[in-house]
């Protein structure tokens, strides 16, 4: 019996283990790969995903696309594309293509859903999808400004340089107002802590004093 107990100890823990990795590893399967910044590749897995992309300041931003099988990188893919800004609204949609490319102006900073819908269930399985966002400086087209303004290269330099400080200060100030934000929320938690702590000390006092009270009621009749 003591044998039989001990292959039981040795049984279970080899079989939490082989769980734990079986979970660790879809975890990374479902999980989006990440290129770099501004670039992301991923399995479509399901007929429609939604990936989000934080705009920090209003202005040009650019997105392209490209889908094609996972099997078969050569053979693209027709999927349906919808582009929502934080506040839900569709700003534009592409149908049924293999890939796309769309300069648009964001009228509001915040997360925006982007959603890839293949036809069906059957072929998202086997689609992969590379994205490209951009914003502001980067999703500028300057040769076409310089065309438009007929200004020289050094000119359109200097302008390109002036939008990419304008972009770091743009940055700088949703950094800062992020950090504004989390600093409210930390104090807002810090004083309902207090306030549960004394509620809580509050009542422990009384429900001692109520106690002792009627411990010498008790005894008092005794």
């Amino acid at each position: 019996m003591d044998a039989g107990m001990a292959t039981r100890r040795r049984v279970v823990p080899r079989r939490l283990g082989f769980v734990a990795a079986i979970l660790f590893a879809l975890s990374f399967l479902a999980l989006p790969v990440t290129i770099n910044a501004g670039r992301l590749e991923f399995d479509l897995v399901f007929q429609t995903k939604c990936v989000f992309e934080d705009v920090l300041f209003e202005g040009n931003a650019m997105f392209r696309y490209n889908a094609y099988q996972t099997n078969n990188p050569d053979q693209p893919v027709s999927l349906s594309v919808r582009i929502h800004d934080p506040s839900g609204k569709e700003i534009f949609s592409i149908q049924e293509q293999g890939a796309g490319e769309k300069v648009f102006s964001s009228l509001e900073e915040g997360r925006h859903k982007i959603c890839f819908t293949a036809k069906n269930y059957h072929t998202a399985q086997n689609t992969r999808v590379h994205l490209e966002w951009e914003e502001g400086v980067d999703a500028t087209d300057w040769d076409d400004v310089a065309k438009r303004d007929h200004t020289d290269a050094v000119h359109t330099e200097l302008t390109k340089l002036l939008e990419t400080a304008h972009t770091m200060h743009f940055e700088l100030q949703h950094v800062r107002r992020k950090e504004e934000e989390l600093r409210n929320v930390n104090e807002q938690t810090n004083s309902l802590v207090a306030f549960l702590s004394i509620g809580a000390l509050v009542l422990c006092v009384g429900l001692a004093v109520f106690q002792m009270w009627s411990l010498r009621r008790f005894f008092k009749r005794k």
